[in-house]
Formats: C-alpha cells, sequence, structure tokens
C-alpha cells in the first residue's frame, strides 16, 4: 500500500526502528530517536541485493523520493548499478573542483618552470599572461568542460586588442596545458588543436630598416660612433652576424669560441628553444678581441653600467641608431631583414640565410630539415663574404680601393 503524507506524520517513534513502505522497494526508515530516512531496496545487476540512501525527511518530500526511485529504476533496466551511478558523478564533481583549468596550468607551469632557467624571464611572463588573458574567464572551470568555442572567444579577446604575437603564445601555452593534462588522465582531448583555422592569421610586422643602396652610410655612421665603445661593438657584431638584439645583449664570454670561431647560443636563449652556431668571420673576431679587454672580466659581453651582472639595457643600440639620425628608419632588429635582403642578392641559398637567421624553414621542410649548414664552405663561408663586403662598404657607396 502506498504511502501517505499523513501516515508519515502521524506514526510515532518506536523502541526499534519503523519501516514504513511505499511500495517499489522504497521505503521510510523511523528511527527510535524520531530521524526519518529514505531507503531504496533493489537488485544490482549482477543479482545481488542491495541499498542505498535517498535522503532525510522532510528535506526531501514523498514526491522527491518517489522521483529518485524513479532514476534509479531507469538506471536499472539499463543494467547500470545506481549506487555506482552516483560514486562516479560524486568523483567527477571531486574532480571537476580539483582540475579547473588554473589548477592543470598550475602543474604544467611548476614543470616547465624547472626546464626553464632561473634566469629566463619565461617562468614569470608565461604565468602573467595567463593570469591577465586566460584565468578570469576559463580558469575556475573543470578543464574537460571548456568547449572549442569559449577558448575561441577568450583567444579573439586578445586578438581584438591587436596582440596577435600575445595571442600566438598564449594559444601555445593552453594547448601544451591540455597536453599535459591529457598525458596525466585529467582531460580526454585537446579543443586548442584545430582552433588555429578559426584565428585571425597574425599580420607580419617588419621593423624598420634601410635599403641595399643605403647600407655603406649605416656602415659609415656605425665606424664613427664615439659615445660608446661597447655599443659601437654590438652594433658591428648584429650587422656580421644578424642575431637578434636580445641574444646578443645576454651573450656571454663562455658562448664565444675564438678558436673554433663561433659562437655558440644555448637552446633557452634562442627564440624558437633550439641551440644556435654563429660562425664568426675574422672581423667580427677582431671586435670581440678589443671588446674583450673591455668586459673580459665579466661574464657578459655587454655588462651593464649599473649592475654588471645584467646586462646592457635593451634601448642602448636603438638609442644610438637615434642618435646617428636613424630614427624611423632603421632600428637593431632590422639589421636582420638587411643582413637577409644582402645575402640574397650575393646569390646564397634561401636555406643558409634561413639557418643564419635561426628561422624555421615552412612546412614539412621545416618539420624534417634541421641542417645547419656550417660546413665550412657553407655558412661560414658566406659571412666571412658578408663580413668583407661590410669592410669594402664606404658612404659614397662605393668599395674601397
Amino acid at each position: 500500500m502506498a504511502l501517505t503524507i499523513r501516515k508519515i506524520e502521524t506514526t510515532k517513534p518506536g523502541a526499534k526502528e519503523i519501516s514504513l513502505s511505499d511500495g517499489q522497494g522504497l521505503e521510510l526508515r523511523i528511527s527510535p530517536k524520531g530521524r526519518k530516512g529514505w531507503r531504496l531496496r533493489y537488485t544490482r545487476p549482477n543479482g545481488k541485493r542491495n541499498m542505498m540512501s535517498l535522503g532525510s525527511y522532510p528535506e526531501v518530500s514523498l514526491a522527491e523520493a518517489r522521483e529518485k526511485r524513479t532514476d534509479a529504476r531507469r538506471l536499472l533496466n539499463k543494467g547500470i548499478d545506481p549506487v555506482e551511478q552516483r560514486k562516479q558523478e560524486k568523483r567527477e564533481r571531486r574532480l571537476a573542483t580539483e582540475n579547473t583549468f588554473k589548477a592543470l596550468a598550475r602543474e604544467w607551469h611548476e614543470t616547465m618552470a624547472k626546464r626553464w632557467k632561473a634566469s629566463s624571464k619565461r617562468a614569470p611572463q608565461s604565468w602573467s599572461a595567463l593570469e591577465s588573458h586566460i584565468f578570469p574567464y576559463v580558469g575556475d572551470l573543470a578543464i574537460d568542460s571548456i568547449k572549442p568555442l569559449e577558448w575561441l572567444e577568450v583567444l579573439r579577446r586578445v586578438e581584438e586588442a591587436g596582440k596577435f604575437e600575445q595571442r600566438r603564445k598564449l594559444h601555445s601555452f593552453c594547448r601544451d596545458i591540455y597536453r599535459f593534462a591529457i598525458i596525466t588522465g585529467r582531460a580526454n582531448y585537446n579543443p586548442l588543436t584545430d582552433l588555429g583555422a578559426a584565428l585571425e592569421k597574425q599580420k607580419h610586422r617588419h621593423f624598420p630598416h634601410l635599403a641595399q643602396d643605403e647600407l655603406p652610410e649605416l656602415v659609415g655612421a656605425i665606424r664613427s660612433y664615439d659615445k660608446s665603445p661597447l655599443v659601437k661593438a654590438g652594433l658591428e657584431l648584429l650587422l656580421m652576424t644578424a642575431v637578434r638584439p636580445g641574444e646578443l645583449r645576454m651573450a656571454r664570454w663562455e658562448e664565444i669560441d675564438f678558436e673554433a670561431a663561433v659562437w655558440k647560443i644555448p637552446a633557452d636563449r634562442m627564440k624558437m628553444g633550439r641551440a644556435h652556431q654563429v660562425p664568426l668571420p675574422t672581423q667580427a673576431l677582431e671586435v670581440l678581441k678589443k671588446l674583450h679587454g673591455m668586459t673580459g672580466s665579466y661574464g657578459l659581453l655587454f655588462p651593464g653600467r649599473n649592475d654588471p651582472a645584467k646586462p646592457i639595457s635593451d634601448a642602448a643600440f636603438g638609442m644610438a641608431l637615434k642618435r646617428m639620425g636613424f630614427e624611423g628608419r632603421h632600428v637593431p632588429h632590422g639589421t636582420r631583414h638587411v643582413v637577409a635582403t644582402g645575402l640574397k642578392e650575393m646569390g646564397y641559398p634561401r636555406e643558409w640565410i634561413e639557418a643564419q637567421l635561426s628561422h624555421k624553414l615552412p612546412g614539412l621542410e621545416g618539420v624534417y630539415t634541421h641542417a645547419e649548414h656550417m660546413a665550412p664552405e657553407q655558412r661560414p663561408a658566406m659571412m666571412q663574404a658578408w663580413a668583407t663586403r661590410l669592410a669594402g662598404l664606404t658612404e659614397a657607396g662605393t668599395h674601397d680601393s
């Protein structure tokens, strides 16, 4: 016989536990102290008898208890044990709380920070970028619950602010966080893998740089620069090696091999994360020997004026070019474009030039080709020819005889 609210309310506690049946396994247990709780008796899919709690009365009403009984029986009809299902749901809720995107990002970051050197800015910069652009929107969400459309909206916010390079880095960080989560069993798929197709392509910005017919003017201005011998040496080396200004500022004497005429830049200081060899022509070696006489007792080639343990200011080279009259026309990073164009006009292979610039070749060629082209007749000969050309340039645009 089905239970009624009146029956529940008028039944008084007894010396022993009282059980009021509502049929189909649902019953209300009343303890000697008057506590009332719903129980459901059922047969598991494996044939064994079991019982589960459905909550206390009156917090769970008679109607709600019947709904829970119906839900449990639906699961049993599908061969699912409702108690095991409840445990699974509880486990998923716990994991959803523990496995938020921010929590997984923290684990990933701690792992990566051990690989990045303590002197590298990558650890603080990457975390700061995530805190500014990612965590406010999806940081507290379970990592497996964030949909591709949500990620698209998050990254487009950065895109709409015109921060394309920042968006590229964030996309890469978040994609790697998902890979970490999948490997450690906290995520099932990576919604950022194919998201690039829906994002706006980055507009490549060329740094201001001089044309080839203006190169003699630059060479002449650097030769006559007398404000700082360190800055002058740096500008000469940029023009003879085509390295990035940051790579030059952070260069250490232990990386320079005078005997082999090569500068070996470690992977942690390279934009692409790969160690890079820079052939040093005789003219560059002469500059480095003079520089060694000034800063050889320090670890850095270009130590800072106030703190020699830190490199020269990142504005030093640019300010010197402004003083020379190149403001708006040429910047330190633009030197790479000048060198690349000059080498191309001299007829050298694209692969050698791209290797000198530490660029990855596009498409499959970049995936399978890792040649450094450091045979004596390849990049070393190319950069020697380039340095010799620079040495022969005059401001008039002719070669010294």
